[in-house]
């Protein structure tokens, strides 16, 4: 059996030993084809007394497997192209306080990440009710009401974003052979 947060770890030190093993930045393939060398930024981790801080300023719950990832690294940069940058950012408790200061139109609802106009939500209303899946994702100005559930927890969706290489999967059922090259 897995212990919830135990994938958030392996798959930081999977992805931190590649790039310890590549100087700091490693060659990915993404959609189409593209090949682009990347590097990854990981901030400092966050304390035990740090995130109970969060918590009791904000009302805001934390899963389980989201501390796991905070206490590795609060926020970090993943897959930024190092000739042309990156929109991948998954912020620290910091940013998050910053990030969804005027959000209170949904209570309970938090973004975590930015990632090429999407951001990653958590229901922390999902979380207090021991819902698994309290992961969504949304546009960048869209509102939490029109969050889409992505059927997670936040460290099955590091994994997988991890695997493929930071691209949007969530978005992968969207395409087919028929509409991929009007949508994309």
């Amino acid at each position: 059996m897995v212990e919830e947060g135990s994938i958030v770890k392996r798959t930081l030190d999977s992805l931190k030993k590649r790039l310890e093993e590549n100087g700091n930045i490693i060659q990915i393939q993404v959609e189409e084809g593209y090949l682009s060398r990347v590097e990854c930024t990981f901030n400092p981790p966050a304390s035990d007394e740090e995130i109970k801080d969060f918590e009791k300023k904000t009302g805001l719950i934390l899963p389980n497997d989201y501390k796991e990832f905070l206490k590795i690294s609060n926020g970090c940069r993943l897959f930024d192209d190092i000739e042309s940058g990156g929109e991948i950012e998954l912020y620290s408790l910091e940013q998050i306080i910053e990030y969804n200061e005027y959000n209170d139109e949904f209570e309970g609802c938090y973004d975590i990440a930015y990632i090429y106009q999407d951001n990653i939500v958590i229901n922390s209303k999902y979380v207090i009710e021991k819902k698994k899946n309290y992961l969504f994702w949304k546009g960048h100005i869209d509102q939490f009401e029109e969050a889409i559930p992505l059927e997670m927890n936040f460290e099955l969706w590091l994994d997988r974003f991890i695997i493929s290489s930071g691209t949007k999967f969530w978005s992968w059922s969207i395409y087919t052979a028929e509409n991929y090259y009007e949508l994309s």
